[in-house]
């Protein structure tokens, strides 16, 4: 068997195949002997089906199986013993099969690129200043003071308000024409979420129980349904019932609401501080992250497989719909579709499986190494983090070989990001200041 293998480019190589005649000729009668035990043929039993008959009928599968198991009997050798790294399965091209000839066939696979360092010493980055606002606080007991909000009946006579509670039926129609979807009865609306098209909840301030009126909005160009987007409707409802949120007090009861740890409000206003401190280093260390990668890749470019580049938009796109899950949204609520979210952040994908590239160069030269106890201080973090006991996170990464190697590979880039920080030029900016410069 002879094989050729060229560089397309420095991420990319092409083999060429040419499998002798007589491999060929012994795939083939492999493939027919195989198909003759099982063809089935009118007026033939199975397995005394003639070959000519075999031939004339099962001629397209021989061949489709013969170039599959030529394929796979001599790419994947070929790769390994020319050391090979491929990201990605191949886009095989090939001649037709013919018996009594040689096969030809060629592979075109992305290869993990080779990264020729530069610079990544005394970068200059910068980094932004933490800045503390009490006022975060103060939101975040407001939020939790909602969620503990108990409806109540509003008083006779009282008029809806953004917050209020709203049931009502209503009809929808445009041009006097119901429409399907446009009707319901003892609907209940939070005025003010969002939920019903731009501008009904609105004209609902103001009414009170027992008031029937029409109101008349427009839908969306982009909503979900084509007879009804960017088109007027009008909506006659009928008010039912209002209720109105009635908060709790800010006192040490509602602090202890919240856990035994909490005896008063002010421990629970220091709880939250802390936690939002923490958060905020973490957002800012992770800014950080992203502006270090940026200067790597700035001065080490290169260029890297748009196979590595999927994986990684992939990967953003499923811990961002995971995020919004968890806040009860999606990505259709943010005006996103899985294709317009890949389109618009594969840049940053880009850049992303640029500084990895990068910093897995740096710690290779500079032999950033984890040690065992390094190792287990993480898994004893993912213990605190879960709650799950520490023998428990132990035996799931030495039964997970994928899982210790990933988490390993994760703590090697970070501790070789500390690295390069440690020997950069980090200037501290205000938020806004920072924010100007992204």
């Amino acid at each position: 068997m002879q094989i050729n293998v060229e560089s397309v480019n420095s991420i990319k190589k092409k083999l060429n195949f040419e499998i002798p005649a007589d491999k060929v000729s012994a795939e083939v009668d492999k493939a027919y002997a195989e198909i003759r035990k099982h063809a089935a043929i009118k007026g033939f039993r199975k397995g005394k089906v003639p070959m000519s008959l075999i031939e004339k009928h099962y001629g397209e599968k021989m061949a489709e199986d013969v170039v599959k198991n030529l394929i796979s009997d001599t790419y994947f050798k070929a790769v390994s013993e020319h050391g090979i790294e491929a990201v990605a399965y191949p886009v095989i091209e090939n001649e037709p099969l013919k018996k009594g000839e040689p096969f030809k066939y060629s592979a075109t696979v992305e290869v993990f690129p080779k990264v020729e360092l530069k610079e990544y010493l005394d970068l200059e980055v910068q980094k932004e200043k933490l800045e503390l606002d009490a006022a975060v606080v103060d939101a975040r007991l407001k939020e939790m003071q909602e969620r503990m909000a108990q409806l109540a009946p509003a008083p006779e006579g009282h008029a809806a308000q953004l917050g209020d509670f709203v049931t009502f039926d209503f009809k929808g129609s445009m041009d006097g024409v119901p429409f399907e979807g446009g009707a319901a009865e003892d609907f209940q609306l939070e005025l003010g979420s969002g939920r019903f098209i731009p501008g009904f909840e609105e004209q609902m301030v103001g009414l009170t129980t027992g008031a029937a009126t029409t109101i008349t909005v427009t839908f969306p160009e982009g909503y979900g349904s084509a007879e009804l987007a960017g088109k007027p409707a009008q909506f006659e409802i009928v008010v039912k019932e209002i209720k109105s949120k009635e908060l709790p007090e800010l006192n040490d009861e509602f602090a202890k609401e919240f856990g035994e740890e909490f005896e008063t409000l002010d421990l629970l206003k220091a709880k939250l501080a802390e936690m939002n401190q923490a958060q905020e280093e973490a957002r800012i260390a992770g800014d950080l992250r992203e502006r270090v990668f940026r200067a790597l890749v700035q001065k080490n470019d290169l260029e890297v497989p748009e196979a590595m580049v999927d994986r990684q938009v992939q990967m953003m796109l499923d811990n961002t719909k995971q995020r919004l899950a968890s806040q009860r949204m999606s990505l259709e609520m943010m005006g996103m579709t899985d294709d317009s979210y890949k389109a618009q952040f594969r840049g940053v994908a880009k850049d992303q499986v640029k500084g990895s590239l990068i910093v897995d160069a740096v710690a290779e030269k500079e032999g950033i190494q984890l040690t065992e106890e390094e190792f287990e201080a993480q898994l004893e973090q993912i213990s605190a983090q879960t709650g799950q006991p520490i023998e428990k996170v132990q035996q799931l990464y030495k039964t997970n070989e994928r899982a210790k190697d990933s988490l390993m590979a994760q703590m090697r880039e970070d501790k070789a990001v500390q690295f390069i920080i440690g020997r950069a030029k980090v200037t501290e900016v205000p938020k806004a200041e920072i924010a100007e410069n992204k």
